[in-house]
């Protein structure tokens, strides 16, 4: 007896150690992720059996500057950390110690060379065709990163083998503030964020066999911003053949920014900044908190009563410019159907964010008439247990689960068994749609979109499809929490 008592409490002990010291293996060495790309040789790390690389540059651009290739290098550069972000406005939410907890921001290093992307796989230079992933990020077009929040990270989807890619790019005054008028120089300026897009794609398309990747089946994904990223790229001819997928997440955004309003409040940003046609150049040169004052003062007088102009700054205002080259028509221009006609979508909302269900029914609408029928419409509805479950399910909650990270969304989402077990369901079905584009998954069937039914998959517990008239839908339309109404009892 006296034995089995002090086996037991040695593998009691042993336990113990496990959990104290888990099974976790990070390789950083020169020789085991080693990847030849177009430009040169980079190295990588190895976590858990996932071949990390970040901070890989896809392109080089001055200020308001079409992007070019980036430059060739010899030997070996590694690609350990990830790469700066773009400059953007402070951001007042860490003033706001509940939000802060929420998200986890991390606002990085910000600088005009911005052009960078990331690369999670489980194997390279292997012959593989896995699907490829290309995360854009949130944030509207004003902010944001790719590692900006931390359930960004790409290693549990690449498990799941396909090659997750998330990107940086220019962004606000810096990506989209038209500054045509003044000289040929600076005709891409309003629309150089979707260029270096575009460009990320093109590097994507050139170099992700090497990491097990197929360049012939890439899935674009994104939220919010990023939602609206989707939209744009798939009106933008540069990008046409570079991916063949979307999934829209909380972003149907399908507008664009009117040139002559758009050139109009550049001009304004230029006088405040005490510049014209012939100085315009000393432009490149001002730091970037300058120019975000003189644009910021620009947008404010002309929007006074805008709380986000007032809050955020300029960076709120500026948006991707219908200039008729890169951006030729409207996003719900019928002409756009020629270039995105063939791409099934994801598009969906958290159930929170019911205010966005008309748009999200209007670009499925407008995507269906357009001839392609394969549109997949979703609603996330599994509240956060947070803030007394005030937060409920508003914008973001549903990243945690569709990037299968739990546990580095916990402050957001919580970590409770129901929480990983939809997440892992998520992702697969996420996975299932780059695969082939059909998110089935098992036994689930996801009911292709029409106008006339209009079916919806709601994501929760229990996941069930609902179609027009369901009880659901009233529910949703009675359904009165705003964006940002846990701030009612926590602010």
């Amino acid at each position: 007896m006296k034995r089995i008592l002090t086996l037991c409490a040695a593998v009691l002990l042993l336990c113990a150690a496990c959990d104290r010291y888990p099974d976790h293996s990070v390789i950083v060495n020169s020789k085991d992720a080693l990847v030849e790309t177009t430009y040169g040789t980079l190295c990588g790390y190895i976590e858990d059996g996932i071949y990390t690389f970040k901070g890989i540059q896809y392109a080089k651009a001055g200020r308001f500057m079409a992007p070019e290739d980036p430059d060739k290098w010899e030997g070996v550069q590694t690609a350990l950390y990830y790469g700066h972000q773009c400059h953007q406005a402070p951001r007042l939410t860490w003033e706001d110690d509940c939000e802060a907890f929420l998200y986890q921001w991390d606002d990085g290093v910000q600088s005009d060379d911005c052009q960078y992307l990331n690369v999670w796989t489980k194997g390279i230079n292997d012959g593989k065709k896995r699907p490829v992933m290309v995360w854009l990020h949130g944030g509207g077009y004003a902010m944001g990163a790719s590692s900006e929040l931390p359930f960004y990270d790409g290693a549990n989807l690449a498990r799941k083998d396909v090659v997750l890619v998330s990107i940086n790019h220019r962004l606000n005054i810096l990506g989209f503030m038209d500054l045509s008028d003044f000289g040929e120089q600076y005709k891409y300026s309003g629309v150089v964020g979707v260029m270096d897009m575009v460009k990320a794609l093109e590097w994507v398309n050139k170099n992700i066999a090497a990491f097990g990747g197929d360049p012939d089946n890439v899935t674009i994904f994104g939220q919010s911003g990023g939602g609206g990223k989707v939209n744009i790229l798939m009106g933008t001819p540069s990008a046409k053949g570079l991916f063949n997928k979307g999934i829209i997440e909380s972003g149907s955004m399908l507008s664009l920014a009117d040139p002559k309003v758009s050139r109009a409040m550049a001009r304004k940003t230029v006088a405040n900044l005490g510049l014209n046609e012939k100085t315009i150049d000393q432009i490149q040169l001002i730091p970037y908190a300058q120019l975000l004052e003189a644009a910021s003062k620009a947008v404010i007088e002309a929007y006074p009563d805008n709380f986000f102009y007032r809050a955020y700054g300029a960076g709120m205002w500026f948006s991707p410019v219908l200039d008729g080259e890169i951006l030729p028509y409207p996003l719900d221009d019928p002409r756009v159907a020629e270039i995105s006609k063939g791409l099934p979508t994801i598009i969906g909302c958290n159930f929170s964010e019911n205010n966005m269900l008309p748009a999200v029914y209007h670009n499925a609408d407008f995507r269906y008439q357009m001839g392609d029928t394969r549109q997949y419409l979703y609603v996330f509805a599994k509240p956060s247990p947070h803030m007394d479950g005030t937060f409920a399910t508003n914008h973001c909650t549903e990243m945690p689960f569709v990037f299968n990270n739990i546990w580095l969304g916990r402050f957001m989402v919580g970590a409770d068994k129901s929480a990983y077990k939809l997440a892992d369901f998520m992702s697969d079905v996420w996975v299932s749609f780059a695969k082939n584009g059909v998110p089935d998954v098992k036994k689930f069937k996801w009911e292709v979109y029409n106008p006339d039914t209009k079916p919806m998959v709601v994501f929760n517990d229990k996941t069930v499809t609902v179609h027009a008239g369901d009880k659901f839908f009233d529910e949703m339309a009675g359904y009165k929490a705003e964006y940002w109404q846990y701030r009612k009892k926590w602010w």
